[in-house]
């Protein structure tokens, strides 16, 4: 394999593991890095089975070789969605459906909706 073939392979696929994903998030300007590593905890409390991973610079969340949600790091939010085959927020007979939120800060209320995203994402 070249060189340029596994720089191409670590990007798509990444680094394994909360600390891959944590070290990703800390990086993040704050408050956003509290906000991206309290999102990731939620994330594993809810749903422990899916394996997390960095890929294209991002902590994916990944069940059933299928990315199920991800978070993505901004300088004003923390962006959190899930993938395109995935997505708890389906409305039947909706014309528009939501795949990803822009949180600015965490109450107990966003938690407890992020936490019902994941859980039914899984389920």
């Amino acid at each position: 394999m070249s060189i340029r073939s596994e720089g191409v392979r670590a990007v798509m696929f990444g680094k394994k593991g909360d600390a891959a994903v944590l070290a990703k998030l800390r990086a993040m300007p704050a408050p956003y890095a509290e906000i991206g590593e309290r999102v990731h905890a939620i994330i594993r409390e809810n749903a422990p089975g899916l394996e997390p991973v960095v890929r294209w610079g991002l902590p994916f969340y990944v069940g059933g070789g299928e990315d199920v949600c991800y978070i993505k790091p901004g300088e004003t939010y923390v962006a959190f969605g899930f993938g395109e085959n995935v997505n708890p927020a389906f409305e039947e007979g909706a014309t528009m459906h939501p795949i990803v939120w822009n949180i600015t800060a965490l109450d107990a209320e966003t938690e407890a909706r992020i936490a019902a995203l994941v859980a039914k994402a899984v389920a």
